[in-house]
């Protein structure tokens, strides 16, 4: 497994090189998702995470922050890059993407685009995280990057994992690690007035997966969650064979939330559920959803669910059709009235963090356009 270095230093930010921050590990923490210790979103309970902030500049440059016990699959350290501005409008958590690692192909698949460090950084720097850009909305947000290394979307709990036709083990730790370094990074920004949570592809799971961990940590923020081409669609379209054997690999019994029993069918299914769990249990929330109709890398890593979980040799096709009407059946049965949707006639994955986002239009309306709305908390539902 080929995986970025970090620093040898633990918890110290690294910013262009130099070194700050020497803080304390991170605290183990019950504001999971299935026990965030908030009753709702007016700010009743406060918030779990009672961490050392960490020690960041607000000079608008990225810092790299090595976390103790934030790890990647093989077990290399990780942990969060921040980027601090001044006078802040709000904080951005961002989950990268990057594959899905449950069997020997799709590993196969992953491996590559497992990164951390500056090298997780800099392997998207465009859309809404090219800061470069004169038009872009994030610029006078703080962000704080989630890298991925581990394979799991962001929501594992299982040390020395074994993967069929894989001879080393592997660590399914991403919602271990957010938690962790959730102990840091609430206490840093304790009073973002806004939080946006935003997860690209495999992050976009992730986003979904650990949005009530994150809801905890700021009762009183307005809060926003856009996920960009990571879908959970019902049963029909996404096999419950798949999801159960990414249930099994990755260790999620216990991450999805325990006042939700839908959202695990006796099968394996019932994934989508928790969509409307989300929509519901934070009703003041501002969900949205980016997709394409025929995003090749859904179809593909969806495909493996086919024929009951044997899809064959070489690389599977959920096909154009399927994720179609899958997509359609998602707008229309789950999210419509919980999550605001922006769908492009397109084969292409991920928009918000490309260079396209300021470019794409869907039904006449761009991309960019539909974004400020969304910020508003009014974006319409956008079809092509």
């Amino acid at each position: 497994m080929t995986l970025a270095a970090c620093s040898d230093d633990d918890s110290t930010a690294t910013p262009n090189g130099t070194t700050g921050d020497d803080g304390t590990p991170a605290a183990s923490t019950g504001a999971d998702s299935g026990d965030t210790g908030a009753s709702d979103e007016t700010g009743s309970a406060p918030s779990p995470y009672v961490g050392e902030p960490l020690e960041v500049t607000p000079d608008s440059e990225w810092a790299w922050f090595d976390l103790p016990g934030v790890q990647c699959a093989d077990g290399a350290d990780s942990g969060v890059g921040v980027r601090h501005v001044p006078d802040s409008e709000g904080l951005v958590l961002y989950f990268k993407g990057g594959g899905a690692c449950f069997n020997e192909s799709s590993c196969a698949l992953s491996m590559p685009q497992l990164l951390t460090g500056f090298d997780a950084i800099d392997a998207n720097p465009d859309g809404l995280l090219d800061f470069d850009a004169p038009d872009n909305p994030l610029a006078n947000y703080d962000i704080v990057y989630f890298p991925y290394c581990t394979g799991d979307v962001h929501a594992g709990t299982q040390s020395g994992a074994t993967v069929d036709g894989l001879d080393e083990p592997w660590d399914f730790v991403g919602h271990t690690n957010v938690l962790t370094a959730l102990e840091r990074i609430g206490p840093t920004f304790a009073d973002a007035p806004r939080i946006l949570v935003l997860g690209t592809s495999a992050g976009g799971i992730g986003a979904l997966i650990n949005f009530p961990s994150i809801a905890a940590g700021w009762p009183d923020a307005e809060k926003f969650m856009l996920d960009d081409s990571g879908m959970l669609f019902r049963d029909a379209y996404l096999a419950p064979c798949l999801q159960q054997r990414m249930r099994q690999t990755w260790g999620l019994e216990g991450v999805l939330p325990t006042d939700c029993p839908e959202c695990e069918a006796a099968d394996g299914g019932g994934m989508s559920n928790y969509l409307t769990y989300l929509a519901d249990r934070y009703p003041d929330t501002h969900f949205g959803l980016v997709a394409s109709t025929r995003d090749l890398i859904v179809r593909i890593f969806f495909g493996y669910g086919d024929n009951e979980c044997d899809p064959g040799a070489g690389l599977p096709d959920l096909g154009e059709a399927t994720l179609m009407a899958a997509l359609t059946d998602l707008q229309t049965e789950v999210l419509t009235g919980r999550f605001a949707t922006y769908i492009v006639d397109s084969d292409v994955h991920v928009w918000t963090v490309a260079p396209d986002f300021f470019n794409v239009e869907s039904g006449g309306v761009p991309l960019r356009t539909w974004f400020a709305d969304f910020m508003r908390g009014d974006a319409p539902d956008v079809l092509p």
